[in-house]
């Protein structure tokens, strides 16, 4: 089981966490057949490639190779032109994904900020049927989007935007370039975010480019802040646990993914369970055993 700090949980019971659910929790869900599950990055773009086809792609099957995925994205969807949005359509909407019990346990952290880089609606489709509507989701694009900052109801927001609106989507290197400049004050507000909560990352990766120069600031800005949190699992390299710490100001809190990650999901049931029985506002923060 994941060793929860004190600190988190108090953070929790004053609802000053930002919980960022990543690809790899909507992988836990399954589609209407019983089989598929929204794919990974790098699986998405391996996919994408057999759809192109080998012929004068080499290229791109290297950058998938060597990690340089952006790029690799860039050049599929611009040789997929008109076909590209029907294409992401059918890896994250068509399968009728139904919300995993992940999504279930992370909701019960009972926050008031969830992020979300994930392009598919799985998590927001839940939150939105167990409450009735009432949580509010927006997209980066948003030109009030800055409100969730200071309003007391729950918010989803996408960070990358929803595959609702195809042309919106952060996903290749151009994506991300334009993005920073044209949103600039969105990226503000992360900034701001990232001040005045702590985050908790579940199921992400540590690459995406634009989160990674936010943390980065965040660490040689204010070196003396409290860290943020990864939750990970323990196939993490000590070296990366390091770097992370000392680069970005991320803590990771590891478990094993033995039995399809259970552990993961025990341990975040173990986390919510705090919140049972909370009132809105905390009266006391104890420390925890």
């Amino acid at each position: 089981m994941i060793d929860w700090p004190d600190q988190l949980k108090r953070d929790l019971l004053a609802r000053r966490v930002v919980v960022f659910l990543g690809s790899g929790v909507s992988k836990n869900s399954i589609g209407q057949d019983g089989e598929t599950r929204p794919p990974l990055w790098v699986e998405f773009l391996n996919s994408a490639l057999e759809k192109v086809g080998s012929k004068g792609t080499s290229h791109i099957k290297k950058a998938i190779k060597e990690n340089d995925l952006l790029h690799a994205c860039e050049w599929l969807k611009n040789k997929m032109e008109e076909e590209w949005s029907p294409f992401l359509r059918a890896k994250f909407v068509t399968p009728g994904f139904s919300p995993a019990e992940i999504h279930k346990v992370i909701f019960n952290l009972d926050q008031r900020i969830y992020l979300t880089p994930n392009f598919d609606q799985i998590f927001e489709n839940y939150v939105s049927g167990v409450t009735g509507g009432l949580v509010s989701v927006m997209r980066y694009t948003d030109p009030d989007v800055h409100n969730f900052l200071r309003e007391d109801r729950t918010h989803i927001i996408k960070v990358h935007g929803s595959i609702e609106h195809p042309a919106e989507l952060i996903f290749t290197q151009h994506d991300y370039a334009k993005a920073r400049v044209s949103h600039s004050a969105f990226y503000d507000v992360l900034d701001a975010c990232l001040l005045s909560h702590t985050f908790l990352f579940i199921g992400c990766g540590i690459s995406d480019p634009d989160l990674n120069l936010l943390l980065e600031n965040h660490r040689f800005n204010f070196p003396h802040s409290r860290p943020h949190y990864l939750v990970t699992s323990s196939k993490v390299p000590k070296d990366m646990v390091s770097s992370l710490r000392s680069n970005r100001n991320l803590k990771c809190l590891t478990y094993d993914a033995k039995d399809h990650h259970v552990e993961l999901l025990e341990s975040l049931q173990a986390l919510a369970s705090i919140m049972d029985n909370v009132a809105p506002v905390p009266a006391e923060l104890g420390v925890f055993g």
